[in-house]
């Protein structure tokens, strides 16, 4: 009886790794749709900059699922489509296990990333600074409006549009929480940086800031040199509540591929779940942590519910196992497979008809739900 039990609730893990791809929108075959889509297409008409501006948003993969709000991380120059696909299958893979999942909100550049600089002949800022007024006063606010948002931002950028997310954190430190850079074009306007980090509004912050920048040994000359020069700056002046974190790579060329995820290691550095965690009250506990140091709630992931309650089944601790999944549908209260899980918790305690009611409730949601019609039709014969 012990086996049957157990194949049972392998199968039911099983099935939900099933869910879990298929909310990664894997579609049929005799579709016509692309097997994996890593978000939408749409735009903004700023009246700031007085144009369109091309968006791409990729939504966490159980955003429809649950209740829970997210934060943004802003890429500048999404147009790079294998750029952004890189960024929406990080923030997938790494989301909810070693950082919070995340909303990707990509801002294409059509005409070039050298549209966030000063002007080549004068060095006027008026273009960069019109951006800057574009994300606070219209695409954040946006952004906020449409989406389930948490009030922490991440604004990404690199060579000419790391320059950018430099610049922003020099002249409004307050819009974005984080502030990544990679091979950051910083020989631009080297003195007016310079001036802003001994007199600009960095001096004056007084909440917690970040600012990583990441390059590569062999990087571009007048690239490495002006990081050099903006850090030794930034360490005679850096005030308390700002962090900042330079990070030189070995042989990763211009713009390194594998920053994103050194940046997000670095942006979260605790937040992984699964490390001695072994009850609720310690889950609970630890995110309620995360959720005072970076000032929006943080709720566990899917994955950390689950796999605590089917844990707590296989060790025989049913009324724990309950405790885990009824909590949880609190957070994901759409989700058939807590339901399924507190059927086999009252199957195991002899409760036979509450779990015949679970199972049915996991089916009301999803009809084809193989695992709850399996696990029923069991408890009919």
């Amino acid at each position: 009886m012990n086996m049957k039990k157990s194949l049972i609730l392998c199968f039911l893990l099983l099935q939900f790794i099933k869910v879990e791809s298929s909310k990664a929108n894997v579609v049929s075959k005799e579709h016509s749709e692309p097997a994996v889509t890593l978000g939408e297409i749409s735009s903004l008409q700023s009246n700031v900059l007085n144009k369109t501006i091309p968006l791409s948003i990729h939504l966490p993969e159980n955003y429809d699922g649950s209740k829970k709000i997210y934060p943004v991380l802003y890429m500048l120059g999404s147009e790079y489509r294998a750029r952004y696909a890189m960024l929406a299958s990080t923030l997938d893979y790494m989301g909810g296990t070693q950082i919070p999942e995340m909303i990707l909100i990509g801002v294409d550049f059509p005409e070039g990333n050298r549209v966030l600089l000063p002007t080549r002949e004068n060095q006027d800022t008026t273009i960069p600074d019109n951006y800057i007024n574009f994300f606070a006063t219209e695409l954040i606010p946006y952004v906020n409006k449409k989406y389930r948002t948490a009030p922490y931002n991440v604004l990404f950028g690199g060579s000419n549009s790391g320059f950018f997310s430099v610049y922003t954190l020099l002249n409004k430190p307050l819009l974005f929480n984080g502030y990544l850079a990679s091979s950051p074009s910083l020989m631009h306007i080297p003195e007016v940086l310079q001036q802003k980090i001994k007199s600009g509004p960095l001096t004056a912050l007084k909440s917690n800031r970040f600012l990583h920048i990441i390059y590569s040994d062999d990087d571009r000359d007048d690239t490495t040199e002006s990081i050099a020069e903006f850090s030794r700056v930034i360490a005679d002046h850096k005030p308390e509540r700002f962090t900042y974190k330079v990070e030189k790579l070995v042989n990763q060329g211009h713009v390194p591929a594998m920053d994103l995820i050194q940046y997000l290691l670095a942006l979260f550095p605790d937040f992984n779940p699964y490390e001695n965690l072994d009850t609720l009250d310690q889950v609970t506990q630890h995110f309620d942590m995360l959720s005072k140091r970076y000032g929006y709630e943080i709720h566990p992931p899917f994955s950390t519910f689950f796999n605590l309650g089917a844990d707590k089944i296989r060790s025989k601790h049913l009324v724990a196992a309950e405790r885990i999944f009824q909590y949880a549908l609190r957070v994901y209260p759409d989700s058939k497979e807590f339901y399924a899980g507190i059927g086999v918790v009252r199957r195991d305690q002899g409760q036979l008809e509450n779990a015949k009611t679970m199972f049915k409730k996991a089916l009301d949601i999803d009809p084809d739900y193989s695992a709850a019609k399996s696990l029923l039709e069991r408890l009919d014969k």
